[in-house]
């Protein structure tokens, strides 16, 4: 079974000048997410696409693997190639590094790792958990993390979102659970879609730092505050807070789910 994960990295940046080479504690934040994947066990080989020659750099310094990416390609330099040809162009690349530089006997693509460098504080142990849960249940096609939404961001009932128009009669203690999904990260089976069509979504329960989406500088600051936390380093300089994270992931935009019990 063939395991990898790729990740697109554009060299500019819509919100952040040269977003994915900005230092967070003295690293590229596309430095960071590689290190993870790299410590998750179960992936095989790491990919990035990219059209920028030090996101290449850092890619390969990483012990990485790059897809070359034209500049045609990347929408804020006047073109934009059809989403579905980008994906056949990524699969053909790794197909090919999997038969004629890995040594592998099959070119299949059986699990896809799909990667966002904007999550910095994305773990190797989270990924690790989610492929376990995808690997659990033989009806999901695919899984993506989540975290629960606060009372401040919307009206919440215990860990539900309240009310439930759609389900007025339903007990409060079955209202299903308000979570906001992490864009960009997800793994899917891509054997089992190959094989049946009828396979659902699941989610795997994260803390809600993790799906911090870094996109600009006051993101950054709470960024290097939790991975000096997390890497046990002595810093912040800023004089941060949990309220801080509370108050900017609340004003940011994200995809909403409801999902069951």
């Amino acid at each position: 079974m063939n395991v990898i994960a790729v990740m697109m990295a554009r060299g500019e940046g819509s919100t952040l000048k040269r977003k994915n080479a900005y230092p967070v504690l003295g690293k590229p934040m596309l430095w960071w997410i590689l290190q993870e994947a790299k410590k998750a066990k179960f992936i095989d080989h790491i990919f990035v696409w990219t059209e920028d020659y030090e996101l290449q750099m850092i890619t390969k310094e990483s012990g990485c693997q790059v897809i070359p990416r034209t500049k045609e390609e990347v929408f804020y330099h006047g073109g934009f190639s059809n989403p579905n040809d980008w994906g056949q162009e990524r699969n053909d690349f790794i197909r090919k590094f999997l038969l004629n530089e890995s040594g592998r006997k099959s070119d299949s693509i059986d699990i896809r790792v799909d990667l966002n460098c904007n999550y910095v504080l994305m773990t190797a142990e989270i990924l690790e958990g989610m492929y376990g849960k995808l690997m659990e249940d033989r009806n999901a096609r695919d899984i993506w993390p989540v975290s629960r939404f606060h009372g401040d961001i919307f009206q919440v009932h215990g860990d539900a979102l309240f009310p439930v128009w759609h389900c007025q009669n339903l007990p409060r203690q079955q209202y299903p659970k308000a979570v906001l999904r992490g864009s960009g990260i997800c793994i899917t089976h891509e054997e089992r879609a190959r094989e049946s069509v009828e396979l659902r979504s699941i989610y795997y329960e994260v803390e809600q730092k993790c799906l911090l989406d870094v996109h600009d500088k006051e993101d950054v600051k709470l960024a290097e505050f939790y991975l000096s936390k997390q890497t046990r380093r002595i810093f912040d300089p800023y004089n941060l807070a949990e309220k801080d994270l509370q108050r900017i992931l609340s004003s940011k935009p994200g995809s909403v789910i409801i999902t069951g019990k």
